[in-house]
């Protein structure tokens, strides 16, 4: 469970930090361009795994690592336009729920258990993230825009199932330079975005937004780095849920507590269910 304490902790700390960058007035995109090569680059300083530039692409996760980047990178601009155009609360929701995905997946491809009882866990996770991100006012939006909600349920999906197969197919003592190879493709492609923003003119950079992606980079590295290591130990049915339950209700009490966010008794009973998700799965 050490694993999945890390995780969850350095997830918590992820939210917070873009709170505090919407709050500041951060640019988003050149706070993640840096976090990615800072997190690439951490993972290239502290890699243990022999390996040289021209013989990287010799390791047998190497394309699993690159489409896991492009992913990363891609998911990451679907929430943000989904949130954008289709809402935050169900925008949040549909990538929570992705979590059946790599379970399923993980059920018939790579023969994990999945009894009744973490059925039930799952359940009552899922409600309690409904609830959790259910606010006062009526959730409004364009169904022209009910295929980002789409795209982020299965980007995240697909990132969850992606890393569980190189989990279990490819990586074997060098998960931290795989991880470095992941991190660096998302900068690629994130960079080469940000330089057409740049010449454009729509936007200039700012040494307040690359000190927060210095910051961003790191617990991005541990949160990624941990939950991989939680997905090598434990089953996926276990990890992905109980992490989930975990994020969205510690979240939620750090914006009550911290952010002074005001919660209904809908998000407490979520907050609740959450907790009694993650005791019941706790258990299978």
């Amino acid at each position: 469970m050490d694993y999945i304490a890390l995780s969850v902790i350095q997830s918590v700390l992820i939210l917070i930090t873009f709170k505090l960058f919407d709050r500041f007035g951060f640019d988003n995109l050149q706070a993640i361009v840096v976090n990615y090569i800072v997190a690439g680059s951490f993972g290239f300083m502290i890699a243990r795994t022999e390996w040289t530039g021209s013989g990287i692409a010799e390791f047998n996760w190497f394309y699993t690592a690159l489409v896991l980047g492009t992913m990363f990178i891609a998911t990451f601009f679907f929430f943000a336009l989904s949130s954008q155009k289709a809402g935050v609360a169900v925008t949040s929701v549909t990538s929570k729920v992705s979590l059946v995905i790599p379970v399923i997946a993980s059920t018939f491809l790579f023969g994990e258990s999945l009894n009744w009882l973490r059925i039930t866990g799952i359940l009552l996770a899922l409600a309690a993230f409904y609830l959790v991100f259910m606010k006062k006012e009526p959730v409004t939006w364009k169904t022209r825009y009910a295929w980002l909600p789409v795209f982020v349920f299965l980007g995240n999906g697909i990132i969850d199932t992606t890393m569980k197969y190189a989990d279990h197919h490819f990586i074997r003592g060098d998960l931290v330079l795989f991880l470095a190879v992941v991190f660096s493709t998302a900068f690629l492609i994130g960079a080469s975005i940000l330089i057409v923003k740049i010449i454009s003119g729509k936007t200039r950079l700012s040494w307040k937004n690359l000190a927060g992606g210095v910051f961003l980079g790191l617990i991005n590295f541990g949160s990624t780095y941990y939950m991989l290591k939680a997905i090598s130990v434990y089953e996926s049915s276990f990890v992905f849920p109980v992490t989930n339950a975990s994020i969205v209700g510690l979240s939620a009490l750090t914006g009550f507590f911290i952010f002074r966010e005001k919660l209904s008794w809908l998000n407490w009973t979520g907050i609740f269910l959450a907790l009694t998700a993650i005791l019941v799965i706790s258990n299978t």
